[in-house]
Parts: structure tokens; sequence; C-alpha cells
């Protein structure tokens, strides 16, 4: 699961952030989950699992962290009463310019595992990454890793491969190497609202679906290209064959050669099913993921119904990534190392739009051994 505690509240005026604006849209209301939503939200996550489970809490927004200090301090609390037995990891995604020593120093004694969002050197982080009167977010970032830093608290970095930096791989690998040993890129593909989606106030086109209609949307200027993000992925690879191999993790790398192995992708976009991974915002509201926050993929309030009856009701969004399957797929060498990738990027005749990156990074991949 996703928590969401401030929803998409965020410090920042990302270009491309897909969860802007998302307390409008959703009628959120609520600024912060408020105490007995994060109760509820806690009970009902370790109860759904079994006694001696591995729990995972993923913290995202937005900016979590404009939660507060003292709400992850009272959630880990609450992680403690009704988790007895459990193991408990808790994970967060931010920005970094928030960060402070005390932040750094709980992360630290309470064994947070750390995402920081940067985009590369400061010429392709400060591009779409701004602050909210326009400045580039690059060096309140990099300060906020040198907080992490200094109290020694593990963090990795999550990229997203856009339009301005899809081609230069080798500079962004060589800039993150020096930061972290464990990386993620993320592509960026958001599709152009119609009419009658900005006027519900969507920032984005509804991605296609079980419950939504395909449409004929344009991308949008900042999306990463297929071809770019092949190019992207490959020229990674290169790099970390070259320099880093058996030392140093990227997500989609490790993902990929596990599933040539036959062991199950721990990353849902190249998963054969999906479903397992809901969003709670702060109101206590579920949905089917956080890509499908939209008003048809709400699940119910787990201040009313429990957690575990929710997600069970998300087993046909799960399965149609599976039977929404083009022939073409099926027939695709790279089936197994893909799955279709993410839904939401099946913008055309339910084709993922980056199918033709990912065949090159693949092929690479299979080539190299």
């Amino acid at each position: 699961m996703l928590a969401k505690p401030v929803s998409g509240g965020c410090n920042l005026r990302c270009e491309y952030c897909y969860y802007t604006g998302k307390q409008s849209l959703l009628h959120i209301g609520s600024a912060r989950m408020n105490d007995e939503t994060l109760e509820a939200y806690i009970r009902q996550s370790l109860e759904m699992h079994g006694s001696k489970a591995r729990v995972e809490f993923a913290w995202h927004g937005g900016e979590p962290t404009l939660a507060g200090l003292s709400f992850y301090q009272k959630a880990v609390r609450l992680q403690q009463q009704y988790g007895k037995g459990r193991e408990i990891v808790n994970t967060l995604q931010t920005n970094a310019t928030l960060l402070n020593d005390e932040f750094c120093r709980f992360f630290r004694d309470e064994g947070f595992l750390i995402g920081v969002s940067i985009d590369g050197p400061e010429k392709y982080h400060d591009a779409y990454r701004k602050t909210a009167d326009g400045k580039g977010s690059f060096f309140l970032t990099m300060c906020g890793i040198g907080l992490l830093q200094k109290h020694g608290v593990s963090f990795n970095t999550l990229t997203t491969v856009n339009r301005v930096n899809q081609d230069a791989p080798a500079e962004i690998y060589a800039f993150l190497r020096e930061l972290t040993d464990w990386m993620q890129f993320l592509p960026v593909v958001e599709s152009k609202a119609a009419d009658y989606e900005t006027a519900d106030g969507q920032l984005f086109g509804t991605p296609p679906g079980v419950f939504g209609t395909k449409g004929l949307h344009s991308v949008t200027g900042f999306s990463v290209t297929p071809t770019g993000y092949g190019s992207f992925l490959c020229g990674v690879f290169d790099e970390w064959k070259r320099c880093d191999a058996g030392k140093k993790h990227v997500q989609l790398i490790d993902i990929t050669l596990g599933n040539l192995k036959g062991i199950p992708s721990s990353l849902c976009v190249h998963n054969p099913l999906c479903g397992h991974s809901g969003s709670v915002e702060a109101n206590g509201d579920v949905y089917a993921c956080d890509r499908y926050a939209f008003p048809a993929y709400r699940l119910g309030n787990l201040m009313e119904t429990d957690l575990k009856d929710l997600m069970e009701a998300n087993r046909k969004f799960g399965m149609h990534k599976a039977y929404g399957l083009p022939e073409e797929c099926l027939e695709c060498p790279y089936i197994r190392l893909c799955f279709g990738g993410c839904p939401k990027d099946r913008l055309w005749d339910n084709r993922n739009y980056l199918c033709e990156g990912y065949r090159a990074f693949f092929k690479r991949l299979v080539v190299s051994g």
C-alpha cells in the first residue's frame, strides 16, 4: 500500500507531477491524515497480514514530510502496538528539501528506508522540478541529501526519465552512482487532458483501464519518447555493467534479471498481475493504485470498510492487466520480462506507449548475458 498522509500536498511545483491537484479532484478535504485514520490504517494493514509477516508501510505524496515529524513518531508507536511478531519496514519517498537534523536522526534510529527524488545534475533536475516561486530545487535537494549522509540514513534515488534528460544516461548515472548504491528510473508518460477532464480539474488525461475509456489523447511535451526511454535504459545498463555490476543496484536491471531466472517481480510494472498496491488518501479513501487515483477507481473508505475487504475488491482491476493484453504482446519474445508494462501507459490499442523502448532494453540485456 502507498499511504498519502498529505495526499497531493507539496512544497514544490514539478511540471510533470501526476498528483498535483488530487485533493480537489478527489474531494479529500483533509490536509493531513488525522490520528483516527492513521490508527485505523496501521491496525488494519497489520491485521490483514500473518502474525509473522514482513509488512511494509510506504509513505508517499505529494511531499510526505509535510505531515510533520510527530506524525511519523505516532505511526511508529502504533506499529509497535499492533505489530507484535511482525517485521515492520517503513519507506518514505521525499524531495528532501524539507529535511532537517531531527527528521534524519529519527529516520536513522527507526530504520526508515528513504527514497530521494532527483533527476540528475542541476541542469536536468531543475528543468521540471521547481519551487513554488519558480526556482530550481536542486540546491535544496542536495542539502537534504547531505543531511541524510551526515546522519547515516540509507537512501536510494528515484530519477524520472523525461524529454530533457533522456539523452544523457551516462552523465546521469555517473552523477547518481556517487550518491547511492540503489537507483530507480521512472519513465514520465502523461497524456493531455480532454476539455471535459480539464473542466473537472484534471491536469492530465485519465489513463486507460478497466473502468476507464481509451481516448486519443496526445502525450505531453515533457514525456519521454519510446526510443528515448530505450536508449536511456541501454545507456544506464552499459555503464552499470562496465563499472558497477554486482556492486550497485538499478531496480529495473535487478527486476529483469530476476524475471529471466523465474523470480517473481517485486515491481508491479513487470509483474503478470497488478492490483496488490492500492493507495490510501489522507481522509481514508482507498484507490486501486496511486496512478489510478480517479473517482472511478475509488474502492471505498477504510473508516467504513476494512482494508482487506477493499483490496479483495481490487481483483478485477489487477486481472485487467493480463486480460487486456493484445495478441501482439502475447507473441513477443520479451513477454515474460515485460508483461505489458503499466496499464496506464497502454495508450493505443492496449499496446504500451513505451514498447519500443522496452524491447531495445530487454534485447540489450539478454544479448549481453
